[in-house]
């Protein structure tokens, strides 16, 4: 099996969350499913997504994008499909990122840019100017601005600015409020900018000349180790950022009007392009007009730094000195290595990258719309993995530990039947008439658990015991006229007994040997008891059915033990059995105690403070896989004793069975003294039992 990185969601993460190669119980591999598996990516986003919340205290949805490219829109952050380790912490890092934006960033400036720079009419018309985008004639330019062109060219290259400025300002913030997520950002921005050709790229002369291009590489970069202070002035932009105290710039407007004076700053180094660099056939005579920000008047803005108050993110003023003087981050007069053109043009695909992720352009992993239902479908119905350990036997005799995955299903649902797959239900396009039958059941379950209902009184019932003649206590009205005769026991006390609030699990096997009269008697049996306990004051009902089935996919490479709770009375009302209990069937193996297992924690939580109940219904003994035998029984016999030892009385019920077969012994050893051999068609005889394990509470 292939080695697995190690990642900072390890923690969190399953150990074969990642595991792309798929063995049999005996090791051996076998074919792998095809297509995304839904349950690992409902997992996946649900994680990712309370990472989120947690970092920006918002309930921000998070969603697989499903049309190629993703991008935050202010309200939803969109996270990739791809499972692949390697690229897995970098996701979660962008999810946060991307999750931090929509905490912090007012899209609304954004959106009225455009607006807000055509307030400076006088700048405008010194860029048309400028760039040439005058407007064109019949004889050439005319001498007004294309507002058009103008406000393309300053909106694109201000935007670059506020991202950059933007980010570094969200990514303080998160360092700052969540220093335990730290790990996934570095997975970020490894992926992102920490290139081993951005560094050779930055340490080049490549991408020096005055020009967009380059000063956005170079900004963007500007807090890798290997920066250039003697290039583009490097080291006056250094300064006006100031990351070290970017949190002076508390909101998306600060930003805005930093990257603005940065933008005209760049733009007055940026020389004038000659005529025949502009686009079309333009004329005119390049009158470069009076620019608004001089360098003098950007200088202004340093006065503070140049005071000492700051000189570069890590606070160390020296740095910026040695940059300036050639060592460090800048090569003074020492040659600069020069690239190769194949790695020029893998310098300008890391560079596409970075620009990716700075206009929220990052190509994602889709999912198909169908696998959306599919996980919404998994997500509402509480679908979950558990993971259980249990000795398993193997052909030589010998037991080893193995661990097994355990399906569990808390909702049943028929967005879940409509839109997976799995034979432990019906699907309706072609079983209708299994349906009807299993409908019959049900209401026949109903009519029979109004019966028991009145025959499970002990529940229902309400004692007073009266004690008289105390010498203390409430006076006794009748005592009253000895008081005078020297009589001190004129008083009396009244006990009340009611029954604590209780709880009935129960739990079917549906295996394929239950099929036909067993699971109709089980399935009629347990929604008698749960009409029975809607009618019993303070007594809640749980059923569940366990078998062994594929989910998901139909080509059964994902057949694993499952278990449904299909009906639960405290998020349920009977409607729930009349819609959904028609649909459940019966499918595959028993996986016994590997289903108990799998749910203990859900039924010790929810016994307490109540009397509680788990009754089971089978009809032979565990089997899947290589869960079978000894070791199983002592795993399914550990699993009751432990319901015994949280005070949770057990039924197991061995359904049309014969008392002296090689089964019922089995059943016996699994059970003990909570085994019960009878007909459970004879509601009488369900009764007389019920009533007798709730006696024991007494």
């Amino acid at each position: 099996m292939r080695k697995y990185a190690e990642t900072n969601s390890s923690y969190w993460l399953d150990d074969d969350f990642f595991q792309d190669d798929h063995y049999d119980i005996w090791g051996e591999e076998v074919s792998k499913p095809k297509g995304k598996d839904p349950m690992k990516l409902a997992g996946y986003r649900r994680a990712i997504g309370n990472f989120v919340r947690i970092v920006t205290g918002l309930p921000i949805p998070v969603r697989f994008t499903s049309q190629g490219e993703s991008f935050t829109d202010g309200t939803t952050v969109t996270i990739s499909a791809s499972l692949k380790d390697k690229d897995f912490d970098s996701a979660v890092g962008l999810a946060l990122h991307e999750g931090s934006h929509i905490r912090l960033t007012d899209f609304n400036i954004l959106k009225d840019l455009e607006n807000w720079i055509q307030r400076d009419d006088e700048y405008m018309m010194h860029i048309a100017k400028k760039h040439h985008l005058m407007e064109m004639g019949p004889d050439g330019l005319t001498d007004r601005p294309d507002r058009w062109r103008t406000s393309a060219y300053v909106m694109e290259n201000l935007k670059n600015l506020i991202n950059i400025i933007e980010d570094r300002r969200i990514d303080a913030w998160v360092y700052k409020n969540a220093p335990g997520y730290r790990g996934y950002y570095e997975a970020l921005y490894d992926k992102y900018f920490n290139a081993k050709i951005i560094d050779k790229g930055l340490q080049s002369d490549e991408y020096t000349n005055l020009d967009w291009e380059s000063f956005m590489f170079r900004i963007c970069n500007i807090t890798n180790p290997n920066r250039r202070f003697d290039v583009l002035r490097l080291d006056t932009i250094w300064k006006v950022l100031d990351l070290k105290n970017i949190a002076r710039l508390e909101e998306t407007e600060d930003v805005r009007d930093l990257a603005w004076e940065l933008f005209k700053f760049i733009e007055n180094l940026i020389p004038e392009p000659e005529l025949g660099d502009c686009d079309g056939d333009c004329d005119g005579d390049g009158e470069e007009g009076s620019p608004k920000v001089s360098d003098e008047q950007f200088d202004e803005m340093l006065k503070d730094i140049e005071d000492g108050k700051c000189d570069g993110d890590d606070g160390s003023k020296a740095e910026g000195e040695e940059a300036k003087k050639g060592s460090g981050g800048s090569k003074g007069n020492a040659k600069m290595p020069e690239l190769t053109l194949k790695q020029k043009e893998q310098l300008k695909k890391a560079i596409q990258k970075q620009n990716d992720f700075k206009d929220n352009k990052i190509k994602k992993t889709k999912v198909s719309k169908s696998l959306q239902k599919q996980m919404k479908a998994m997500e509402n119905s509480g679908v979950s993995v558990k993971n259980v350990e249990h000795e398993q036997q193997r052909w030589s005799g010998t037991s080893i530990k193995r661990n097994t995955d355990v399906t569990v299903i808390k909702n049943f649902t028929k967005d879940l039947v409509n839109n997976i797959e799995c034979g432990m239900w019906i699907d309706n396009s072609w079983q209708e008439w299994k349906l009807q039958d299993h409908n019959q059941w049900v209401r026949e379950g109903i009519r029979r658990g109004v019966v028991l209902g009145k025959k499970l009184k002990v529940r229902a019932e309400e004692r007073d015991t009266k004690f008289n003649r105390l010498r203390s206590g409430k006076i006794d009205k009748r005592m009253i006229a000895n008081a005078g005769y020297g009589a001190e026991g004129i008083f009396e006390k009244i006990e009340n007994f009611a029954y604590n609030p209780g709880i009935i699990h129960i739990s079917i096997d549906n295996s394929g040997s239950m099929s036909g009269d067993r699971f109709q008697n089980a399935v009629t049996t347990a929604v008698a008891v749960a009409k029975a306990c809607s009618m019993v004051e303070n007594m809640d009902c749980v059923i569940s059915f366990r078998a062994s089935s594929y989910f998901v996919d139909s080509n059964r490479s994902s057949e694993r033990p499952i278990i449904l709770i299909a009906y639960d009375s405290r998020r349920h009302g009977m409607s729930q059995i009349k819609t959904m209990m028609p649909y459940v069937d019966t499918a595959g193996l028993t996986p016994e105690g590997l289903c108990f297992d799998a749910i203990m924690k859900e039924i010790v939580d929810s016994s307490r403070g109540k009397d509680s109940y788990f009754v089971n219904m089978s009809d032979g003994m565990p089997y899947y896989e290589g869960y079978c035998g000894e070791d199983a029984e002592k795993h399914t016999r550990q699993q009751v004793k432990n319901m015994v030892r949280e005070g949770i009385k057990v039924i197991s019920y061995f359904i049309d069975g014969r008392a002296d077969s090689n089964s019922a012994d089995t059943f016996r050893r699994m059970y003990g003294k909570e085994a019960q051999f009878i007909n459970v068609n004879r509601i009488g005889d369900v009764a007389k039992s019920m009533n007798n394990k709730f006696l024991e509470i007494i």
